[in-house]
This record gives C-alpha cells, structure tokens and sequence, in this order.
C-alpha cells in the first residue's frame, strides 16, 4: 500500500473500542451465570477469534450491535484463537480451571510464539500441559492456588493465572515487581469475584461471577496513532477514550507536546497539536506501560533532533513478530540511524530528514500502524501488508483519505 507524505493532519474522531475490554467481556460474560452484555464492543480479527472460542461454551447472540453472552455447559474442544495471544492465553487460565480436555490452535504467527511463561505457572496450580506453544492442550481440574511472581511483566500471564485462580482451592496471589495494565482484575471484581488489588498485588479465591453489562469505551492504544499525526502534522481530537489508561497521555506531555485532555467522567476527549518535541528515554514502568505503543514511539523518536532510547522492553521480542527486530530494521531501511540492543532501541532522529521507503511488516498489526504514521509525516512510501491491521483497528486507513 502507498502511503502519502502529508502536507498537515486536521481531524477529530473516535477511536475503536478497547480490544482488551472487549476480548475480556466475552470471556468473562460466557463464564458468569446470566446474561452479559458487551456493549459497543469492538469487531476486528482478534475479538471475532475470541467470539469463536468462546462460542464453544457460551451462546453469543447480536443485539443492535451489542453482543449479548449466557454461559453454557463447558466441554471438550478445539479453540482457534487465530492471531491473538491474548485470547489464547486468557482461555488457557479458563481452561486450566475445568475437568475438561481443551486444544489451542491458532495462526501461523500465533503458534510461534513461545507460551512458557503462561503454561508454568498453570502447571503449578495442576494443570495439565505439556506444550509450550500452540497447538498446545490444556487438561484441567483439581487446581490448587498458588503465590506468584512474574518473571516479566506481562498483563496476559496475569490474567490466565486469576482467571484459574476463579477455580482452583485455596487463594492464588499475584505480585508483579512491575505493575501492568488492571483490566481483568477490575472486571473480575465488577463480576462479582472475590478478589483483592492492593497496587501491584492481587488475591482471588474460588468465585461464581454474576453477568454485567460491560460498556466498551475508545482504546487509548488506537487513539496514540492520530495524535501523533496531531503532535507532527497539525491537529487532531479523539474523542469516548476510555481515560484510565494514562501512561501515553502523560508521555506526551513529558517531551513537549501540546496536548489536552477535556474530561468527562470515565472518558475523555485528547488533542494534539503541533509541537517542537524533546528527545527521549523510556525504561521501567514506563515501558511496561506503554509496551503496545513502543514502535509508534520509536517512530516518532525518528523525527526529534536528537538521541531517544527505548529500554526494558525485552517483552517486545515475543509479540506477532520481534518487534524490537522489525522496528530497527525498517528504521534503517529508510535511512533512520538506530542501534538494536538486547531489550530495546537507541534511535537518532533528525527533524529535517524526509525518510521514505518500503516497509516490511511481517504481519504485525503495530509495525504497520506505526510506520504508517511516520511515512505520513515524512516522504511517504510503502507498506506491504494493509490487511494486517484488521486485526485491532480496521479502519485505520481512513486517516489517510
């Protein structure tokens, strides 16, 4: 696909609804007793592999383009989840919790990557699994919780062992040494869980979730897309964003960015506008933070005068692709100075270079979006793989039109 050089950006608009919410609504509403309602969820690649999986103990039925769920008998199975690790991790823990025989299968790109850090602690709660990467089989039953501890920060591992601690004897705690994204324990305490979140610690114990209505607001991670046109090429307004999730907000607004936020209650309107940008360093919290947005920024480091660093981001390896690998390769492939490090990226941007050229985004949804932004904002060229976008934010290309 062409991508044009732009001479400004001026939109407002809404971003797609959080894919994380709405994958974990449906997981959550197929195994609560009653009726869940997943309201202005979002329909893209990875949610309709989530719908798939989850049709095979939940009855999903559309209602005005909401999705209504009422839980079914669980059973044996073979569940798809296509390209999305989030789905087949989060099932894993579900799975790992019945007396039940369940068979992940999913893409090319999904059964590549490595699952060792979801499947070992599962194991330890007893969990049968023998696999470490899809098409991998999950026997649960007679789970017993257990007190855990991240070897890296990860949201997903998190969930898969909260979603078995729902079923296993005894209280599982996790307790991260990096505080990750709280999706699933807030919904799973709004689901009636027992369960306890004191910052970086989480305690749940054997539960019976009750179905909610679950309203699915703009996704903070689509949104980074537009405003960073807004923040290189003239203006842009997001509006329904969903405002917990704030760590890219603040990161703007930490290297010079014009940025507003109007709020309005859970949700915000967010605008950008052309800024002189600073150079940067990401690390610790930060990274972990802003993991799903690292290209972009890496990107964008591409246009500030002067040295950014990215680091303790080695989590970016295991994604759809290597993305610290893609990222600095194509970086390079269109004249950007950057060096790959074991966990990270050091990227010297020039202000008035007009990088262009041909992008290879060996599928990945975010290296797509990512250098899309920058060829935009610097002199165009080529993305050669559109498609893959469908995965999280299928109308993307529109901000091009």
């Amino acid at each position: 696909m062409k991508i044009k050089s732009l001479k400004q950006f001026k939109m407002m608009l809404t971003p797609p609804p959080d894919k994380s919410i709405t994958i974990r609504a449906a997981i959550l509403g197929a195994i609560a007793d009653g009726k869940t309602t997943v309201i202005n969820p979002l329909m893209c690649g990875d949610t309709v592999s989530t719908f798939n999986c989850v049709s095979n103990f939940a009855d999903l039925s559309m209602d005005g383009g909401n999705i209504i769920v009422r839980r079914k008998k669980f059973c044996d199975c073979v569940m798809d989840a296509g390209n999305s690790a989030t789905t087949a991790r989060l099932l894993m823990g579900v799975a790992s919790g019945r007396n039940n025989v369940v068979k992940f299968v999913g893409d090319r790109s999904l059964c590549s990557r490595n699952m060792r850090s979801t499947v070992q602690p599962l194991i330890k709660m007893g969990a049968q699994i023998e696999e470490e990467r899809c098409p991998l089989t999950v026997k649960g039953g007679n789970l017993n919780g257990i007190d855990f501890v991240p070897s890296s920060p990860s949201a997903q591992v998190k969930s898969a062992v909260l979603l078995a601690g729902i079923n296993a004897e005894g209280v599982t705690t996790v307790t991260e040494t990096v505080q990750t994204r709280t999706h699933t324990e807030d919904m799973l305490k709004n689901f009636g869980a027992n369960i306890v979140a004191v910052n970086s610690v989480v305690k749940v114990s054997r539960s019976e979730l009750k179905g909610q209505d679950v309203y699915v607001r703009g996704d903070i991670s689509s949104a980074a897309y537009p405003l960073v046109l807004g923040l290189l090429k003239g203006f842009c307004r997001t509006t329904n964003v969903c405002n917990k999730r704030r760590a890219i907000i603040d990161f703007f607004t930490r290297i010079g960015g014009d940025v507003t936020e109007i709020k309005k209650g859970e949700v915000s309107d967010i605008i950008t506008q052309k800024s002189e940008l600073k150079p940067f360093q990401i690390s610790g919290g930060e990274a972990t933070a802003l993991i799903d947005e690292l290209p972009l920024l890496a990107c964008l480091a591409a246009t500030i005068e002067g040295r950014s660093v990215i680091k303790d981001a080695a989590a970016l390896r295991n994604k759809e692709c290597d993305r610290i690998a893609v990222t600095a390769k194509n970086l390079s492939a269109i004249g950007v100075s950057v060096t790959e490090t074991k966990d990270g990226l050091i990227i010297d941007g020039k202000s008035d270079v007009n990088y262009s050229g041909a992008i290879q985004t060996k599928g990945d949804h975010r290296i797509a979006m990512s250098f899309a932004v920058l060829l935009a904002a610097k002199g165009g060229g080529y993305i050669d793989d559109d498609k893959c976008v469908e995965i999280s934010y299928p109308s993307f290309w529109e901000l091009f039109l």
